[in-house]
């Protein structure tokens, strides 16, 4: 009896701890389970809430809110654009291949005049000016129907936004490429109708370059802000060609600063960044939503994926997709949220204060503390690391967003120099020589006087003993150098571009005289 004893008693024993053994380990089991679990739906709520906070503060968090109003179809010339491109496209002539542009620089802050060069050249060839003007008056059709954007500069090509970038949106609907063609090509028209003495035509050119520019205000994609302002650049050194016409009139002076007045690179900017954040929104939220897309989008949008794929690839990535939609996703998509808000904040702040330098330093201490590794993480997606992308692909994006706001503020710097230049250019014809200062220009060729937007201060402006003027930005160092164009000391660059990055201030170019001219050329 007392042996069975003691063996029930070591029996019962046993199976008591093997009972607590298996509670115990179900105890861990289900923590494990649950731990994972909770910090699932904390960074889904963490997310949720910061949404909730944009929205309350009247931010536009959807697709319906940031699409542009359709055209009225009175208004909409996107049939004269297509007509014109299809008249491009059976076109053989020069113009397809070889683009004049204006403004050629031939010395810190000075530049010959492309109309005066003995023949016309061009990006990959020279051509002879009769040649050129024969291209032109082939294609003048083609050239007429853009004239008509003039009146109505909206292209409304039936985008459909609500198709996102990841299921069958195209962005040749869009035609970028063929309006960035069509600009340089009314580029070339304009500086040749210049050498042919016809300043009438040339306005009516660079007037229709413009307006295929503001056309792009419609679409509030980056890519399309990112052409627009490539088009703009274009437009700059071509005004600066009809400034230099002998025969221009205050008529068609007035026309071309309307058409430069009619911009604004910093709305365009904000517009861009809400409906990059909306339209972010929608995709991640398909891609949480089907592996099908995830792996469409890990495999570079191939519908059939990496040929060489091989099983364990498949596991570890359907394994990482698993993990990235129930934790990763909501981290990076929150960073990418704060990102994006601090980068439309830095918009408002440029647009509302004119000091675009303090707005674009600001930005970048914000960034720099959201984003401590920004660099590598807009660089990551080349160095193979796929769960490195995974872990930052909604937010590496970022670093290169910033750079819009930087642009948008050289860009505007060069729209304000070219409307002063014209309105000092409208008052010379007037009254036989130039303002003593830039209040003199106010209220009859510009409303107020034109301001820097690297610091919010008026342009710097001199009238010279020798019948020119002195007009420029303090440039991007943010500090007067006194209207010098050169660049900083120590940099070498082979560039003249008037707002390099690197010039102590952005002049606007004087004609080179015979002397500088002929230096340039043999050196």
């Amino acid at each position: 009896m007392a042996l069975d004893s003691d063996w029930t008693q070591a029996y019962r024993r046993k199976v008591n701890l093997r009972r607590k053994t298996l509670i115990v380990a179900g105890v861990v089991f289900g923590v494990a389970i649950l731990i994972p679990v909770i910090h699932h739906y904390q960074l889904r709520f963490a997310e949720a809430s910061y949404i909730a906070k944009l929205k309350a503060k009247g931010e536009p968090m959807e697709l319906a809110q940031v699409i542009p109003a359709p055209v009225p179809a009175d208004q909409n010339s996107a049939d004269a654009f297509l007509k014109a491109l299809a008249l491009f496209d059976a076109d053989k002539s020069l113009l397809r291949t070889n683009d004049i542009s204006g403004m050629k620089m031939v010395a810190p802050g000075k530049a010959s005049t492309r109309v005066q060069q003995a023949n016309a050249e061009g990006s990959f060839a020279t051509n002879s000016w009769e040649e050129v003007a024969a291209a032109v008056r082939q294609n003048s059709g083609a050239f007429g129907l853009l004239q008509q954007l003039t009146g109505h500069p909206d292209l409304d090509f039936q985008i459909h936004y609500e198709r996102g970038f990841g299921d069958g949106f195209d962005f040749k609907n869009m035609h970028l490429a063929e309006i960035k063609r069509m600009a340089r090509q009314l580029g070339t028209a304009t500086i040749s109708d210049l050498h042919e003495g016809d300043t009438a035509s040339a306005v009516k050119n660079l007037r229709a370059m413009l307006a295929l520019t503001k056309s792009l205000d419609d679409e509030h994609f980056i890519i399309s802000e990112l052409v627009q302002m490539a088009i703009a650049s274009m437009a700059v050194p071509a005004s600066w060609e009809v400034l230099q016409s002998p025969n221009v009139t205050d008529a068609q002076l007035a026309q071309l600063e309307n058409g430069w007045n009619a911009f604004d690179f910093v709305q365009a900017d904000e517009n861009a960044l809400e409906m990059e954040r909306a339209m972010g929104l929608m995709e991640v939220a398909k891609w949480r939503a089907s592996n099908r897309e995830m792996r469409q989008l890990l495999d570079g949008g191939a519908p059939g994926g990496q040929e060489t794929e091989t099983v364990f690839d498949k596991s570890k990535e359907t394994v990482q997709i698993f993990i990235w939609r129930n934790w990763w996703s909501y981290v990076d998509e929150l960073r990418a949220l704060k990102g994006e808000e601090v980068l439309l904040e830095t918009a408002r702040n440029m647009r509302t204060n004119h000091s675009y330098q303090a707005a674009l330093q600001s930005q970048t201490k914000e960034l720099d503390a959201l984003l401590p590794s920004k660099a590598k993480d807009s660089s990551s997606s080349s160095s193979g690391d796929s769960s490195q992308d995974m872990h930052t692909m909604l937010s590496q994006s970022i670093p290169s967003l910033s750079s819009l706001s930087r642009k948008a503020m050289v860009l505007e710097a060069g729209r304000q120099i070219t409307v002063t230049a014209i309105a000092l250019k409208r008052y010379q014809l007037k009254h036989g020589n130039y303002p003593p200062d830039l209040n003199s220009l106010v209220p009859e060729f510009v409303p107020e006087v034109p301001f820097d937007p690297v610091d919010g201060q008026p342009l710097r402006y001199r009238p010279k003993a020798d019948g020119i003027f002195l007009l420029y930005s303090i440039g991007e160092n943010g500090k007067d150098d006194n209207g010098d164009p050169s660049l900083e000391k120590g940099v070498q660059s082979s560039s003249l571009y008037w707002q390099n990055n690197r010039a102590l201030d952005w002049v606007w170019p004087q004609p080179a005289t015979q002397e500088e001219i002929q230096k340039y050329h043999v050196k």
